[in-house]
């Protein structure tokens, strides 16, 4: 895992920076998928996150059934049962991942957040590997919503 951040003042090339390395990035048939932040959207949490898994969910449906049920296996072995809570937050996943057929145990706020948290993280193991790269670009940071980027 690296993190990349790319800093300017407005106007900078920041953006014409990061399209420049998403063209050269997939060429070598990296995945490269986005999210924007968006000041009059904050109230709306993970909203930046949910539309760059979005973008791989579409992706991914895009390289056929054999890899989707390749993903899907890699993300079933990592999370098991608790592909629901994953999809309760990105309904978008379910593309890839299908319907849950259990519901996420009820647990207290704080335990829901640290188990959301570590499942994400399973997540994000299981689909970003040597053998399958996973970049995430995320726009204007500046504007991002705390569980955002609490989950970053």
């Amino acid at each position: 895992l690296k993190i990349v951040f790319v800093s300017g003042h407005s106007g900078a090339g920041k953006s014409a920076l990061v399209e420049h390395a998403k063209k050269s990035i997939k060429k070598k048939n990296i995945c490269f998928i986005s999210g924007k932040f968006d000041h009059l959207q904050q109230a709306k949490p993970l909203l930046a996150i949910d539309a760059a898994f979005a973008e791989y969910s579409n992706e991914i449906a895009q390289r056929g059934q054999q890899h989707i049920l390749q993903i899907r296996k890699s993300i079933i072995e990592a999370i098991g049962t608790d592909v629901g809570v994953l999809t309760e937050t990105f309904p978008c996943l379910s593309k890839i991942i299908g319907k849950p057929t259990t519901t996420p145990a009820e647990v207290h706020f704080i335990a829901a957040q640290h188990r959301f948290k570590f499942i994400f993280q399973m997540f994000v193991r299981a689909v970003a590997t040597k053998a399958h790269p996973l970049v995430l670009f995320l726009d204007d940071l500046q504007w991002a919503d705390a569980a955002s980027l609490d989950l970053i």
